[in-house]
């Protein structure tokens, strides 16, 4: 696991699984996270034309949810929206 503080991105696809930012910023970048491992993010700054790309599992994971929400009725939509609200809550 690498650990990045206070280090300027830019012009980068960075891969954020297994590593930890502290004070980064992040400028014209696309940020890319697989859910393979873990990630900490820390007061970063995210500036102009920051992009967040899901892959692998994190990809799987929203396409479930997705196929949840669509595909299970409305107790499918509750699930999701309440998923959502504990997110919010920083549950």
């Amino acid at each position: 696991m690498a650990e990045y503080r206070d280090k300027d991105f830019t012009g980068q696809t960075v891969q954020l699984d297994d590593n930890t930012f502290t004070g980064c910023t992040f400028r014209d970048c696309t940020l890319v996270f697989r859910g393979s491992g873990p990630l900490t993010l820390n007061a970063n700054h995210f500036k102009e034309n920051v992009k967040w790309a899901f892959a692998g599992y994190a990809a799987r994971t929203i396409e479930f949810m997705t196929g949840i929400y669509h595909g299970a009725g409305e107790g499918g939509r509750q699930l999701i929206e309440k998923t959502f609200e504990n997110i919010r809550r920083g549950r």
